[in-house]
Order: structure tokens, then C-alpha cells, then sequence
């Protein structure tokens, strides 16, 4: 089973297919038929230049009379993922019937419920989440400040010291490094320790609010 959050060498990657299972509801099989014959019509082909994912679905959107509104494509190509994703976000026009259509790196296009409450969430593509067994949880955004679940804020470099990194080398790795140990660690190499105990983290993607869990 792939990780949703990977660490690497004081970087991190998420994984697409996880981002947007947060993000999405059920598979709508037929709109993404319809969607995925619409693509292929051999009449984008004569466009010069050529039509992009994101317009052929927004295309799609304005035959069937489904609105797109100012921010509902999004076009993520951020180095914290591990495929680039197009979204269009629409809706039907019937209660309850919000939309996301999904292409990952350009291949054919699938519709999917949205069962998120903002669409802000769709925005965001960086941020992670990690805490301890001590109950110390944080979230992360790629940048120099951590979050705690109330909200509070800190920069790194007060929880982590001056030019520190959040990700650090796994100690235990260091440690079989250094023959201070004959166990060897299966994790990559890399690791995130609580700002506050010291305790090794298990990191993962942050909950999300969905519609269905009101």
C-alpha cells in the first residue's frame, strides 16, 4: 500500500491518489464516459495551438450547461506531488450533485462526486500532518511556520533551532550507521520528530471536512 506521505532527504512528497481520495466521492461511471468520449474527439486535434486538458473539461462543462466558476480549475503541478492533476470543479445544478472531473498527468479524464465543504481545499496541495503518541499534533505547509490543531503558529526555527529542518536524518539510521546498533531501520533514511517531546512522528495527510460526515 502505497504511503500517502513519503520522506525524503529533508523533503516530503504526497501521494496524487491520496490527495484526491480526500477530495472525492463516488466514481460517477457514466458523466465520465461521456467525459472521456468528449476528449478524444478527433476535432481538438485540428486546434492550433493545441486545446489543453483543463479547456477540453471545461468544454465539457459549458455543453451540458454545468457551471465553472471563477478558481474551479486548478492545475497542480507542485513538487510536493507525486503526479500533476487537473481539476474542474461544477456542479449539475441538482441539489447535492457538486463534480469534480480529474485528469493525473494529462491521461483520460474521470468525474467524481465533491464531497468537500470549500473549495479551498482543493487549493491546497502541500500541506501534511504529523504527531506523536503523547497526543502533540502539528500540520506542515512546506514553509518555515508549523500549525498546531487549535491553530496556533511557530516558526520552525523556534521549535526546531536556527536553520533547522523539520525533516531530519532518522536516528536510528544514524545510529546503525555508527555501529551504535546492530538493528537495521527499514524506514528510508529519513524522519520527523515531535517539536515538543522529541518523539518520533507518524506523518500523514490532514483530515478534511466532507459533507457527508455532517
Amino acid at each position: 500500500m502505497t504511503e500517502p506521505v513519503t520522506l525524503h532527504d529533508f523533503y516530503y512528497l504526497i501521494d496524487t491518489n491520496a490527495w484526491l481520495d480526500q477530495r472525492t466521492g463516488a466514481h460517477q461511471v457514466e458523466y465520465s464516459s461521456q467525459l472521456q468520449d468528449f476528449v478524444r474527439c478527433d476535432v481538438f486535434d485540428d486546434y492550433r495551438p493545441g486545446m489543453g486538458m483543463a479547456a477540453r473539461l471545461q468544454l465539457w462543462c459549458t455543453a451540458h450547461g454545468y457551471p465553472v466558476g471563477d478558481g474551479a480549475v486548478i492545475e497542480h503541478d507542485d513538487p510536493c506531488l507525486t503526479k500533476p492533476v487537473t481539476i474542474v470543479l461544477t456542479t449539475t445544478g441538482m441539489p447535492g450533485q457538486a463534480l469534480a472531473l480529474v485528469s493525473i498527468e494529462g491521461a483520460s479524464p474521470d468525474v467524481y462526486a465533491d464531497p468537500t465543504t470549500d473549495e479551498g481545499y482543493w487549493l491546497d496541495a502541500t500541506t501534511i500532518a504529523f504527531g506523536c503518541s503523547d497526543g502533540h499534533a502539528w500540520t506542515w505547509g512546506d514553509d518555515r511556520y508549523l500549525r498546531t490543531a487549535e491553530g496556533a503558529e511557530a516558526h520552525v526555527s523556534t521549535l526546531f533551532g536556527r536553520d533547522a529542518s523539520v525533516i531530519s536524518r532518522c536516528r536510528d539510521c544514524e545510529a546503525f550507521d555508527d555501529d551504535a546498533t546492530d538493528q537495521m531501520c527499514p524506514c528510508p533514511g529519513f524522519a520527523l520528530y515531535c517539536p515538543t517531546c522529541g518523539e518520533r512522528c507518524q506523518v500523514t495527510l490532514p483530515e478534511l471536512p466532507r459533507f457527508e460526515d455532517r
